[in-house]
């Protein structure tokens, strides 16, 4: 699958996107491809839509270096201390906005292995899935400010 990036005007960037119904091959396949491509595109997260795809997929580059994906992500909990800082997106090339986010979150996903894992995330990590998360709501970085 070769995988293109979606930028501001595409129609998939703006759309609530589908759960996942069930790990499939092909669900599979996108998930590498994606984490490859976001490797790529040296990002640090990237969501479904982003390739055209509306589905509640994410990948995130986490601190550790470790990627993940996330099938079906909701988030449970936001902290109420909040960071602001400047994003960049791979659909919004070249622009960067001043985001205020939770400095925690947690989420419950699965995995491509069909496990779901409930995670607390901080700063970096948390501010990460939810740009990534926005996406799937059809929201981007811009309508944040």
């Amino acid at each position: 699958m070769d995988l293109v990036l979606k930028t501001v005007g595409s129609e998939c960037l703006t759309k609530p996107s589908f759960a996942v119904p069930d790990i499939t091959e092909s669900v599979i396949a996108l998930v590498k491809d994606m984490k490859v491509k976001m490797v790529e595109w040296n990002g640090i997260g990237l969501a479904a839509p982003q390739v055209g795809h509306n589905l509640r997929i994410l990948v995130l580059r986490l601190g550790t270096g470790q990627i993940q994906e996330m099938i079906n992500p909701r988030i449970s909990w936001t902290s109420p201390e909040t960071i602001p800082m400047a994003e960049g997106c791979l659909s919004i090339p070249g622009e960067t906005c001043m985001v205020t986010r939770p400095a925690k979150v947690r989420v419950k996903f699965q995995t491509i292995d069909g496990d779901f894992k409930y995670w607390c995330l901080h700063k970096m990590d948390a501010r990460v899935l939810l740009h990534e998360y926005d996406h799937l709501e059809g929201v981007l970085m811009t309508e944040k400010v």
